[in-house]
C-alpha cells in the first residue's frame, strides 16, 4: 500500500496563500496536532519508508510519523507542490482563479500548458510518477507526505479507477490521506480523502469563490 498524506495546517493555509518554493512557513499549532493525530492513526500500519516534500510543513508532518516508526524521512523534490511560478505568494481571488484555470486545462488534456515561471502539467505529472514508480515492491508500505495539488493531479493520471465528478471531489483536507495500491500494469486508488484520525474538520484553504 502507498499512503499519500497531505501536510498539516500551516499559515499559508490560514491565509489561503499559494506556496510551492519560496513561501515556506512551518506548521501552526493546529497543524502539529494534526500531524500527531495522523501519526497515531498510522502507527499499526506496516510502513517501511517515508518520503517527504522539502517544504517545512511537509517535513514536520513526516517527522511526526517517522518518530513512531523509527525511520528517517527521505526528502524528495518530486513531492513538492505544483510550481505555480509568478503566482507564488499571492492570496487574492484572481491568482487562485488563474491557478484553477491552468489545472482545469490540464484535466482537459492540455498538459503542455504551464505557469509563467513555473511548470507544465506534463512536468508535474512526470516527476510525481517517477517517484511512485521507483518505490520498492517488497511487501512493506510507503508513506509519501506532500501537497494536495500534486497528489490530485498525479493520482488522477496514475489511477484509471479514480473518476471524480468535478475538481472539488479531489480536495484533500490537511492531513487527509489517499490510499493507492499497485495492480498489474498500474495503480488503483483504494481511498481518497480519508480523515478518520481528525477529531474535527480542518479549515478549507481555498477561496469561497472557487468552490
Amino acid at each position: 500500500m502507498i499512503y499519500l498524506l497531505r501536510h498539516g495546517e500551516s499559515s499559508v493555509n490560514v491565509t489561503q496563500t499559494l506556496s510551492c518554493r519560496r513561501v515556506d512557513p512551518p506548521l501552526t499549532e493546529a497543524g502539529q496536532a494534526q500531524a500527531d493525530q495522523v501519526a497515531a492513526w498510522l502507527a499499526d500500519k506496516p510502513i517501511r519508508r517515508i518520503y517527504t516534500s522539502p517544504m517545512q510543513r511537509a517535513v514536520q508532518t513526516a517527522q511526526a510519523s517517522a518518530q513512531r516508526f523509527g525511520l528517517a524521512p527521505v526528502v524528495a523534490e518530486e513531492l513538492r507542490e505544483i510550481d505555480c511560478g509568478v503566482l507564488e505568494g499571492r492570496h487574492d481571488v484572481e491568482a487562485w482563479k488563474a491557478f484553477q484555470a491552468m489545472v482545469v486545462s490540464w484535466f482537459s488534456g492540455d498538459i503542455e500548458a504551464g505557469f509563467e515561471g513555473g511548470e507544465t502539467g506534463r512536468h508535474a505529472l512526470e516527476r510525481f510518477a517517477r517517484l511512485v514508480r521507483s518505490l520498492p515492491d517488497d511487501g512493506g508500505d510507503s508513506l509519501l507526505v506532500g501537497h494536495g495539488g500534486i497528489f490530485a493531479w498525479g493520482v488522477l493520471k496514475l489511477c484509471d479507477d479514480l473518476k471524480p465528478s468535478g475538481g472539488w471531489d479531489l480536495y484533500l483536507p490537511n492531513t487527509g490521506l489517499v490510499l493507492v495500491e499497485r495492480k498489474p500494469g498500474g495503480y488503483s486508488c483504494a481511498k481518497w480523502g480519508l480523515a478518520d484520525h481528525l477529531p474535527q474538520a480542518s479549515i478549507v484553504d481555498i477561496p469561497d469563490e472557487l468552490r
